[in-house]
């Protein structure tokens, strides 16, 4: 007979993450730019995926893992009509400079475009149960959203970041490691 309860999952020591005990937040960019957290309506975690490489050999096919890339995140942010959010905005012009419709210069130095992201996912407490740390981040794309007549919901802005490096720092357990990596000697 088995038990038709929750078993482990359902005990005392386990801690379910919840998706709306979170914060995102852009600093260390150009300038010192900052985009506070207080602003992002909507974010995701980083996403990776491995590339296939095809091994061929008689009349058989395998297939081998082959590089890893961090794919985008998309990160939606309230469009507000005031100063608080300038750092969102200098940072799209860092990137392209769509305040000057004459010179539409563009960053070219890493240090003119890229910043540092973090994603914390939050207990019931509000102590960091995962931490997302994205290094050379920059937008990709900036969607300014649609307008509807016939809608009351806010306006929002929508960035896709691009990033460069990922550290995922586990804050309730143990750390991710390789179960085993062979050598070569």
């Amino acid at each position: 007979m088995i038990n038709m309860g929750l078993g482990e999952l359902g005990g005392p020591q386990i801690i379910h993450k919840r998706k709306f005990r979170w914060s995102f937040e852009v600093t260390k960019g150009p300038c010192g730019l900052s985009v506070p957290r207080s602003f992002v309506k909507l974010a995701s975690r980083p996403n990776i995926s491995f590339e296939e490489t095809e091994i061929n050999y008689l009349n058989g096919k395998t297939w081998i893992p082959g590089k890893a890339t961090w794919e985008t995140i998309t990160v939606t942010y309230y469009d507000i009509a005031s100063d608080d959010n300038i750092g969102l905005w200098s940072w799209i012009a860092s990137v392209y400079d769509y305040t000057d419709q004459v010179g539409l210069r563009m960053g070219t130095a890493r240090q003119d475009y890229a910043a540092s992201a973090e994603l914390i996912m939050y207990d019931g407490c509000g102590s960091p149960l995962e931490i997302w740390s994205m290094g050379d981040a920059w937008p990709q794309a900036v969607n300014f959203g649609e307008l509807d007549f016939a809608n009351s919901e806010e306006a929002t802005v929508e960035i896709t970041l691009r990033y460069a490096q990922v550290n995922y720092t586990n804050m309730c357990g143990a750390q991710p490691q390789p179960c085993c990596v062979t050598s070569c000697g």
